[in-house]
């Protein structure tokens, strides 16, 4: 109602840009992630399994284009070691813990991350000092 009220557009026209082409634009990003996050990029962590790291994927999708770890560790919240390098989803959920609307927020254990990685990766984001065993 929106665009009708405030620029005088026709309601065809509201429904099929506000409605049918968001929905159009989110049923797309979410295949993208799952199909060029399947087939495109590097398996730092299992390169056994299909999912890939895919920055491009996960600059345009907030943070969901850390396949690869998303598979390996599904229980940390954040699908990615990397912080907030496109991840915008970790900032949101962060932010949400601040004020209290999440809360007991998992991670995967930094030595498991760096086994994992030595174990069955591809050997991409290995950097010296992990490949050093005490």
């Amino acid at each position: 109602m929106i665009p009708i009220w405030c620029w005088g557009e026709s309601a065809w026209n509201s429904f099929f840009i506000a409605a049918v082409a968001r929905y159009c634009v989110s049923l797309n990003s979410t295949w993208l992630v799952n199909s060029a996050g399947h087939r495109y990029g590097d398996q730092p962590f299992d390169k056994y399994i299909e999912a890939r790291e895919n920055p491009v994927v996960a600059l345009l999708m907030f943070g969901e284009g850390w396949h690869n770890y998303h598979h390996v560790f599904p229980w940390d919240y954040s699908a990615s070691e990397l912080g907030y390098t496109f991840n915008l989803t970790k900032v949101f959920i962060d932010s949400m813990a601040m004020v209290g609307l999440a809360y007991d927020l998992k991670t995967a254990n930094p030595n498991a991350i760096k086994d994992r990685k030595l174990n069955s990766g591809d050997g991409t984001r290995v950097t010296l000092n992990e490949n050093k065993h005490n």
